[in-house]
């Protein structure tokens, strides 16, 4: 078991990573609630139905905890919908919990993310914390208090900050993640190398192409969660540092929301990394032979680098409601060299002019890798 510490102050808690049993989870997460009223589970509702996992756990936290009670969310990103929060702080109400209540959310990123903000409006903030089930959500979403829901316009245009109380990274649940949720995963574990661990880029490539070790896994895991940990405990509102994990979300999340969500939030974060990376190399912060060497492992990894066929106007406009916008600019996180980043803050126009220079259309985006 690996232990990183996210330190804040009196909010500080822990990410543990690892294989657990039920009991162990539920008894990390029962320390951490502490002395809890209630107890709301959300539950991926594809995990519920598929892990063998999930009943176990439910039954370790009712043995542990008072009142405990399960809510099925929907899958993936139709989670993220404040009709869905409605819903589910509706149902919290109904079942009669108080401020000292709290909530647990169990699934991927999607899952993580409306627990947190479900918990941070009911009642005006209720403690939550998390047993991600994804890479994704084990490495990203799951650390440093991030917490949205989606707007039509955009992908996390409501929000909070709100800190977990614990999160319990348990690799078991890796086992029982399709192919596709795997490799997206592996996006993430790019980014942090790509802005912040060089050392982690390295050893992404020694094992890039071929079968990776269980025991790479929980190295890169505890290698994202550590970057991430460092940069929230630095800058937790995102005032300044925080913004260099943003690598490769101002044009990934705009393809992400275009495809419906048909592409994976990993695949459209690989894709806005290429773009990035491209961008760097045009405004001479990157150097080309970063750009090859990271376009070249994330295909390895099986990570879709096809930006440039994607890109249209459309695509493009959806930029302009991106959170990092600022009046007629965005700022852009740029790699200068592995390990290295610097934020420019970019013209639209500009953005626009580099990716489609002929003012053309592009091609229809997808939905999928």
């Amino acid at each position: 078991m690996t232990t990183v510490g996210v330190e804040l102050g009196e909010r500080r808690y822990d990410v543990q990573i690892g294989v657990f049993s039920a009991e162990d989870i539920a008894g990390t997460l029962a320390a951490a609630l502490g002395d809890t009223t209630g107890v709301a589970v959300l539950v991926d509702q594809t995990l519920g139905a598929c892990s063998p996992l999930v009943a176990p756990l439910l039954e370790a936290l009712r043995a542990r905890l008072p009142r405990v009670n399960r809510l099925d969310l929907r899958a993936g990103e139709g989670s993220k919908t404040l009709t869905q929060i409605e819903r589910t702080t509706q149902w919290m109400a109904e079942h009669g919990y108080d401020r000292k209540a709290s909530v647990i959310g169990i699934g991927g990123g999607a899952t993580g993310d409306h627990s947190g903000f479900a918990a941070s409006v009911y009642l005006r903030g209720v403690r939550f914390a998390l047993c991600p089930t994804t890479l994704l959500a084990m490495v990203d979403a799951s650390v440093g208090g991030k917490t949205a829901v989606d707007l039509p316009a955009g992908k996390n245009q409501v929000g909070a900050f709100h800190q977990p109380r614990a999160v319990v990274a348990d690799l078991g649940f890796l086992q029982t993640l399709p192919a596709r949720e795997r490799v997206a995963g592996l996006a993430e574990i790019v980014k942090c190398g790509l802005i912040a661990d060089a050392d982690l880029l390295a050893s992404l490539e020694r094992h890039a192409g071929g079968t990776i070790p269980a025991a790479a896994t929980a190295e890169w895991v505890a290698a994202a969660v550590r970057v991430k940990a460092a940069v929230v405990a630095e800058d937790e509102r995102e005032g300044g540092r925080r913004a260099i994990l943003n690598f490769g979300h101002t044009i990934g999340h705009a393809l992400e929301a275009a495809s419906d969500y048909g592409l994976l939030h990993g695949e459209a974060v690989s894709l806005g990394m290429v773009a990035a990376l491209r961008f760097g190399v045009a405004r001479g912060v990157t150097p080309p032979e970063l750009e090859v060497r990271a376009r070249g492992l994330l295909g390895r990894l099986g990570l879709p680098v096809d930006v440039e066929r994607r890109l249209d106007a459309g695509v493009l406009a959806r930029i302009g409601v991106d959170k990092k916008r600022a009046g007629t600019e965005i700022r852009f996180v740029l790699c200068s060299a592995a390990g290295q980043t610097r934020l420019v803050d970019v013209a639209l126009s500009d953005v626009t002019a580099h990716f489609l220079p002929s003012g053309g259309q592009g091609s229809t985006i997808g939905g999928g890798p």
